[in-house]
């Protein structure tokens, strides 16, 4: 009994030292994550400033039909280059 509280207290520990560590690696890159983030940061503000009377939706919208647009041709250089 006292043998399976043992194992039981050990595994605990090792679980809260891995979340401790997955915690910190996730604060150590928070500098990388704010880098990515800031332009679209800025893009959504200057499309907002600059096309006042455009709503949040019309730039979700925008961005959809970009990135359509964008994984289409990704997918048709796929197919084209998958023939070879």
């Amino acid at each position: 009994m006292e043998e399976d509280r043992e194992k039981l207290e050990k595994i605990y520990q090792q679980l809260n030292e891995e979340e401790d560590t997955v915690l910190k690696k996730w604060h150590q890159s928070l500098i990388p994550k704010a880098i990515l983030l800031f332009p679209l940061i800025v893009f959504g503000l200057t499309f907002l400033k600059v096309n006042k009377e455009k709503s949040i939706l019309d730039l979700l919208s925008f961005v959809a039909v970009g990135g359509l647009l964008v994984f289409g041709g990704i997918f048709l250089n796929y197919l084209l280059s998958k023939g070879r």
